[in-house]
């Protein structure tokens, strides 16, 4: 998968993070749980000194602790 950064990275809480919907996280600390409100909240677990790209719905919070990192992303395969 080739992916396209569409801004900077933010915390996971910022707005531009929540008007997306393809978001890379990425994980600096401790494993951590992801929480994800699309209109059926969702939660994952991203391990420590990973990331890993989610698809949810724009307008979707998406909370975590500062350690975990986002940003909008474009993709193909």
């Amino acid at each position: 998968m080739i992916i396209k950064p569409l801004s900077t990275e933010e915390a996971v809480g910022h707005a531009t993070i929540t008007a997306a919907r393809v978001v890379r996280l990425v994980n600096t600390g401790a494993t951590e749980k992801v929480t994800v409100a699309n209109s059926a909240a969702a939660s994952l677990t991203l391990i420590a000194n990973t990331s890993t790209i989610i698809e949810k719905e724009v307008g979707a919070a998406v909370a975590a602790t500062s350690a975990v990192l986002a940003t909008p992303v474009a993709f193909t395969n």
